[in-house]
């Protein structure tokens, strides 16, 4: 379980660094706390029962209590260290911000797992997380009424700046735990590109009745939803680096860059050249120099 906030402490934030292959073990919720989490460097993958999610740098995870989840690197082949800083609030000390502005507010903040910004923006929300942090570390007796107040002030610039862009997989229905075990599984070595048989052994199932189970819950079959996850991480490399065609089919296993070229054609109906080039275009266009 996540670690839960200490006896009488009401708020808590910190900035970590951790390996750049760290991945939480098993399944886990906290159970009296909402956590916030900005990434810095590296990025992460997030499944719940309900949803998958993908968390990069200069974006903001939001995570409700008594939320099952499991996260690992999105991109471990790159090696670069997960940097973030993370923010936990008892429902207590949120009280007078969802008296004020209504509990629904609160609620659509949250409603967005993950929370994405303009680069520009994405910065002013790192200043405000980096002031909270000074004060966190400060003592003077006025500081927990502070903290709050730079708390309610920090989720309203979040619902002002954050873009409504969601690319988050939802699941058909609620996932069972061999099923969340299967996914996490895929993602961990998509690009050894686990086969239907090998992911159903991880889930203790029999590859036919896995098979049914995996279509049941996801409403994809298993090659349906496994092509799902090697495109996001195609396109995440096409954005995030500046590597070759050729060489993101060597990291995400594919055999030759036809072979990518063409699935990635299928599912998005554009080569993925054309895909880099329109993002880079419409980055430019929503964030001038």
């Amino acid at each position: 379980m996540p670690l839960p906030l200490l006896p009488q402490q009401d708020f808590y934030i910190t900035h970590r660094i951790l390996p750049f292959d760290y991945a939480m073990p098993a399944l886990e919720a906290s159970t009296d706390h909402y956590g916030m989490g900005y990434v810095i460097s590296g990025d992460r993958f997030t499944i719940t029962p309900k949803h998958t999610y993908y968390h990069r740098k200069g974006e903001l995870g939001m995570m409700p209590p008594y939320l099952y989840h499991r996260t690992m690197p999105l991109s471990p082949e790159a090696g670069i260290p997960y940097e973030g800083i993370l923010v936990k609030f008892s429902p207590k000390f949120i009280e007078p911000f969802t008296a004020s502005v209504g509990q629904s507010v609160f609620d659509d903040i949250y409603s967005h797992r993950v929370s994405k910004f303009l680069p520009e923006d994405s910065e002013k929300i790192l200043a405000h997380l980096r002031k909270m942090l000074e004060t966190y570390k400060s003592d003077f007796p006025q500081k927990t009424a502070l903290l709050q107040y730079m708390l309610y002030e920090f989720l309203l610039t979040v619902l002002w700046l954050r873009l409504d862009d969601d690319d988050s997989i939802p699941h058909n229905t609620t996932l069972t735990p061999p099923i969340l075990e299967a996914i996490f599984y895929m993602e961990q070595n998509y690009s050894k590109n686990p086969s239907l048989e090998e992911t159903a052994t991880v889930a203790g199932y029999s590859p036919a009745y896995f098979s049914k189970l995996f279509h049941a819950q996801l409403g994809k079959s298993y090659s349906d939803y496994f092509a799902v996850i090697k495109l996001k991480h195609v396109q995440h490399l096409l954005l995030s680096t500046d590597k070759t065609i050729t060489e993101i089919a060597i990291d995400t296993g594919y055999r030759h860059v036809s072979n990518l070229s063409e699935h990635f054609r299928k599912l998005t109906g554009m080569s993925p050249l054309q895909y880099r080039r329109l993002q880079k275009t419409n980055a430019d266009a929503l964030n001038p120099k």
